[in-house]
């Protein structure tokens, strides 16, 4: 297992508590691995620091990982952390526009993106409809609109 496929999700969940201590404390664990510079730009996004959080992310970034559209949705995840949520949509929408699957933290993403910006729920839901499988396009839809309905 990848430390992008062990980590991914968990590191999200962590950056949406505010636990910094925790995502630096990783990032030392990784030294130089792209999940090194995602743990580190999701604790700059959530210090209020997106400049630099997006920089850290970039420094990480390779030719062989990650993929265009991963990297994306990673930028999404700081822009919603940093409070960002318009651009957050719009590197949401880079990362699913076309795609025959999308990303699996998508429809969390979008969803959360609304929870924090109801007024934003109708471009979440263009973006939900932007790309993936049939039933990636609804799983996103749906947690758009329960997020809207929620919020």
């Amino acid at each position: 297992m990848t430390a992008r496929r062990g980590l991914g999700d968990e590191l999200w969940r962590v950056a949406l508590e505010g636990d910094v201590g925790f995502l630096y404390r990783t990032a030392d664990l990784f030294v130089d691995d792209y999940e090194a510079h995602r743990a580190r730009a999701f604790a700059l996004a959530v210090e209020g620091d997106p400049d630099r959080a997006l920089a850290q992310l970039n420094e990480g970034w390779t030719e062989d990982w990650p993929f265009p559209s991963a990297y994306a949705a990673d930028v999404a995840r700081v822009r919603c952390l940093a409070g960002d949520y318009e651009d957050a949509l719009g590197a949401l929408q880079l990362s699913v526009r076309g795609a025959h699957r999308t990303e699996p933290g998508v429809p969390e993403l979008a969803g959360e993106c609304v929870r924090r910006a109801p007024r934003l729920w109708t471009r979440a839901l263009r973006v939900a409809l932007a790309g993936g499988t049939a039933s990636q396009r609804t799983l996103t839809a749906w947690a758009v609109l329960r997020a809207r309905i929620a919020g």
